[in-house]
């Protein structure tokens, strides 16, 4: 029986492995609006969330797991022990992946359900995922001029605003890609602005 922290590790070395597009990842990746975070958050061309359930664990929080991870990423994939895949098929939707993970000396991975891209992706859930001065160079990138004392809130609303759901993601995607992997796994914070450039938080 392995812990989830092995299969944890296991797992991210097996979807670099299987992505050469994967150039990131990210535990116990932060979903906003949620008391959920994501076990694994792999970024490349997509944002990927991985839900691990070993033997240890139940499927009940499965549901609202699957709702948060639903709003943020572009595919999300279950990764679940043997004895669970029947009841994970039946509570996910459609589009989720699924893949059973095998303890026999090593940890190995087996597809059973393609990942299909998310259709609910939530544009006011997936804006949150911004630091505030990574929303105010988004902005300018853009050719917008945000007032440099607004609150990130205002931010994320003027982003809505001129971008589409496709330019959204990008967006959130190269922004964390280029954080301090470090820091990467950390909520949203607020940021003191004094002038072009960040202070620490």
């Amino acid at each position: 029986m392995a812990a989830e922290e092995a299969v944890r590790n296991a797992l991210r070395r097996h979807v670099r492995e299987q992505d050469a597009g994967a150039r990131h990842a990210v535990d116990e990746f932060w979903l906003p609006r949620s008391n959920a975070r994501a076990d694994l958050a792999v970024l490349g061309p997509l944002l990927d969330g991985y839900e691990i359930k070993t033997e240890r664990d139940t499927l009940r929080r499965l549901p609202g797991q699957a709702a948060a991870y639903g709003a943020v990423f572009d595919r999300c994939i279950a990764v679940v022990a043997e004895k669970h895949c029947e009841q994970a098929e039946a509570l996910l939707p459609q589009w989720w992946g699924i893949t059973t993970v095998t303890v026999n000396g090593s940890i190995s991975f087996t597809v059973e359900r393609e990942a299909a891209n998310n259709p609910s992706v939530e544009a006011e859930t997936l804006v949150r995922l911004l630091w505030r001065d990574e929303a105010m160079a988004a902005l300018t990138s853009l050719g917008h001029t945000p007032d440099i004392a607004s609150l990130r809130r205002r931010l994320w609303d003027e982003l809505l605003d001129v971008t589409g759901l496709n330019e959204l993601r990008s967006i959130v995607r190269e922004a964390i890609i280029e954080r301090d992997p470090g820091q990467a796994r950390i909520p949203t914070r607020r940021f003191a602005v004094t002038q072009p450039s960040v202070a620490a938080p």
